[in-house]
């Protein structure tokens, strides 16, 4: 069955690598930058997962908070990863407070992401050259 993740944050470099990192011919990664974006794409396909900023290009600076709130409304069962250069000990307890399931700092490693996922049941399997 294939897996369809929703990775959002607005700097380029990080969904590059995420993109890069995790999609496999069972796993497509829709990676976009703002948060009207994912509520779009949210809208139009069913995930498994998301991968949120807390900040993106927006006024508010918690537009990552925002997608959680929406994600919890409409698709309870998708797992969510919150990940921040912002972050603190309030920022923290709002993201699990609104429904995040993991929550990291930046920078965050790839294969700390990867295990988030599996620790969530959505297994990546290996790239064929590792």
């Amino acid at each position: 069955m294939t897996k369809r993740i929703l990775l959002v944050d607005d700097e380029s470099s990080i969904l590059f690598a995420y993109k890069k990192v995790l999609q496999r011919p069972d796993v497509i990664i829709d990676a976009v930058e703002s948060k009207e974006e994912a509520i779009d794409l949210l809208s139009e396909k069913d995930y498994q997962a998301a991968i949120l900023d807390l900040r993106l290009h927006g006024s508010t600076g918690e537009e990552g908070f925002e997608l959680i709130e929406l994600i919890r409304k409409k698709h309870n069962c998708l797992k969510i990863i919150m990940i921040t250069a912002y972050g603190n000990p309030e920022i923290k307890d709002k993201a699990y407070k609104l429904g995040a399931d993991f929550y990291f700092e930046k920078p965050v490693s790839t294969k700390i992401i990867r295990n988030a996922l599996e620790n969530a049941g959505i297994v990546i399997p290996p790239a064929a050259n590792q």
